[in-house]
């Protein structure tokens, strides 16, 4: 082997290192801002870590967390004229492309089953004879405050009323679980259904319990929902009654189903801005595009851009550890700056999208900087038109999924 193969050799291996480590540093800064952001942690796609696309056409590389099938159009009324988010006017030049897009699932989750969702059936309940057996029918009362898409709910009545304080520790219990558990109670001198506190001077006869069956934590499982159906019982027989619910296989099936549809379409898009050359930002120039465009600069030293309720639509990181700080952000200096926006939980986000990547041109023609992926590769506009055709089908699947983007559904599940 000569002198020359052997250095081909070392220098593609020093490559293939050097790409493995901005790899790795560029995850973590992605997992430093997601947490800063949302306050819980973000995972990077990577090939062979779950389904996922690489259009590394047009210098740009866009990882998905789904097969691409086809790209939809998209209608230009969503990108041009007056800001559809707020009402307020957008800027005077013309939005001429899309750059600088990374794509990252926006939650850590297990791998989820590989079985289709079939949102639009939902599984009936499966009454156990003590419900029946305590003579207690409960079909004059309304009908509890519950989402049955969304969550598995146990239905509780008896002869003698259930003070709240007998729940005490299922609650405190399920809490350590850490799942999503609503308490509800039918309070008879109020004619309503009404949050069970055991804190307060409370009883029922009635009382449905329900749990999430899916968030960012995964779908439950069926001996959590086993175990809860047991308690209850005790509790129910306690009082001469009974309870109602879905055998807990069957739930926990339709929590994976639920789970897996949430893994596809929860993703979180990244526009990235850095300075070419190991030149540096000036953070007093950031700060000023950024509040020009109607962002915000709040206590966990991230900006971000609200709509007219206040809810977060997408937020400006440092790419850096140290993040913005009041009163001290002008004197600051950065590589690079992060767009962050969390698609499930957007209403209207092809309009918020194309508004975050007005701002990304925006700032990296102020600030002489480069749009690039998560793999340091320069990015033109077509690849946040791919992009962009991905919200499309996103969006659209969600709303197939009766989970319609930036809903209240969406908003329980992707929280």
């Amino acid at each position: 082997m000569s002198a020359l193969q052997i250095s081909l050799i070392i220098l593609a291996v020093v490559v293939v290192v050097g790409l493995a480590f901005w790899n790795w540093w560029q995850e973590r800064k992605y997992r430093k801002q997601w947490m800063s952001t949302f306050g819980r942690s973000a995972q990077v796609v990577r090939n062979g870590s779950g389904p996922t696309e690489d259009f590394a056409d047009e210098e740009v590389v866009v990882r998905v967390t789904r097969t691409v099938t086809q790209m939809e159009p998209v209608d230009e009324s969503l990108i041009d004229g007056s800001d559809a988010l707020t009402g307020h006017p957008v800027a005077d030049e013309p939005f001429d492309g899309f750059s600088g897009a990374t794509v990252t699932p926006a939650a850590e989750r297990h791998q989820p089953v590989d079985e289709p969702l079939e949102m639009t059936s939902i599984d009936p309940a499966i009454p156990v004879h003590e419900m029946h057996e305590s003579g207690l029918s409960g079909q004059d009362l309304p009908a509890p405050p519950v989402d049955e898409m969304l969550e598995y709910v146990v239905r509780v009545e008896a002869r003698e009323a259930i003070p709240g304080t007998a729940f005490t520790t299922l609650i405190e219990g399920q809490r350590i679980e850490g799942r999503h558990i609503r308490w509800l109670g039918y309070a008879d001198g109020q004619g309503k259904w009404t949050d069970i506190s055991p804190w307060r001077n409370q009883s029922f006869h009635h009382a449905a319990v329900a749990v999430q069956l899916a968030d960012r934590q995964g779908a439950v499982t069926a001996d959590l929902l086993e175990s809860l159906c047991h308690d209850l019982r005790v509790l129910a027989t306690r009082f001469h009654g009974g309870i109602e619910c879905d055998p807990a296989d069957v739930a926990a099936a339709r929590a994976a189903r639920l789970d897996r549809f949430c893994v596809e379409v929860d993703v979180l898009i990244g526009l990235n801005i850095v300075a070419p050359d190991g030149r540096s930002f000036s953070g007093a120039v950031i700060d000023q595009v950024a509040t020009d465009s109607g962002l915000e600069l709040d206590t966990t030293g991230v900006y971000q851009r609200r709509n007219e309720r206040g809810d977060v639509l997408y937020s400006l990181c440092n790419h850096e550890d140290m993040p913005f700080a009041r009163g001290q952000v002008t004197n600051m200096t950065t590589s690079g700056v992060t767009l962050l926006f969390e698609v499930p939980r957007i209403e209207n986000g092809v309009a918020v999208f194309a508004d975050m990547a007005r701002l990304a041109l925006q700032m990296a023609d102020r600030l002489d900087g480069t749009l690039v992926d998560d793999t340091g590769r320069t990015l033109t506009g077509p690849g946040l038109e791919k992009i962009q055709g991905q919200l499309v089908q996103i969006y659209q699947q969600m709303e197939a999924g009766q989970v319609p983007p930036g809903g209240r559904r969406a908003q329980r599940l992707f929280n």
